[in-house]
């Protein structure tokens, strides 16, 4: 295998739901591959709540028929059994942003909604409008209630002192505001 121990970091950013149950097994595997020994699985995953997950897997809705159509947002269980069955990797840690994301799609809308006459002016007309709308309210609905979690997970081999550095330290660094010139920019 061309890559095969070549990374000692592999980022997944909800990619995950586009793997389906039935393939969660083979992404680990295929993960454990590229990493190095003392590498780091860094995921973050639209995940189901166990609860709801057995009969999720045999349902349809919004998100798996019109947004993304055959995803599946998998369980945490789903994750560490596929990890544990396909591969070394062990979770090492979890946060649940969960609610977070409810607020981060909160005001993704609000802005969104502010720049109305842009999104028209690049095509969009009031049926895009619309789903976009009921996406990102069915989203924050989700998070809010918790029947959706978005899970931040770090999996790596037992043992890796690379590690240790999450364990001892968390520094959040805030980002300098976005000017309105920047943003307008962007927009153009």
């Amino acid at each position: 295998m061309e890559n095969q121990g070549k990374f000692d970091r592999v980022i997944s950013c909800e990619m995950i739901e586009a793997v389906g149950h039935e393939r969660l097994g083979e992404f680990f595997w295929a993960v454990e591959q590229v990493l190095k020994y003392d590498g780091v699985l860094v995921m973050e995953a639209i995940t189901t709540p166990e609860a709801r997950y057995e009969t999720y897997l045999r349902s349809t809705d919004f998100i798996n028929t019109i947004i993304f159509p055959g995803s599946l947002c998998p369980s945490l269980h789903a994750l560490i059994d596929a990890s544990y069955k396909w591969s070394t990797l062990s979770l090492e840690h979890i946060d649940n942003i969960g609610l977070h994301y409810a607020e981060t799609l909160a005001e993704w809308r609000r802005r969104f909604n502010a720049k109305e006459d842009v999104v028209r002016k690049m095509g969009f007309d009031d049926v895009f409008l619309r789903v976009w709308n009921y996406y990102l309210c069915y989203c924050e609905a989700g998070f809010r209630s918790q029947t959706e979690n978005c899970l931040i997970l770090v999996f790596s081999r037992p043992g890796n002192k690379a590690l240790v550095p999450l364990c001892e330290s968390r520094a959040v660094t805030q980002m300098d505001s976005l000017t309105k010139e920047k943003v307008d920019s962007w927009l153009e």
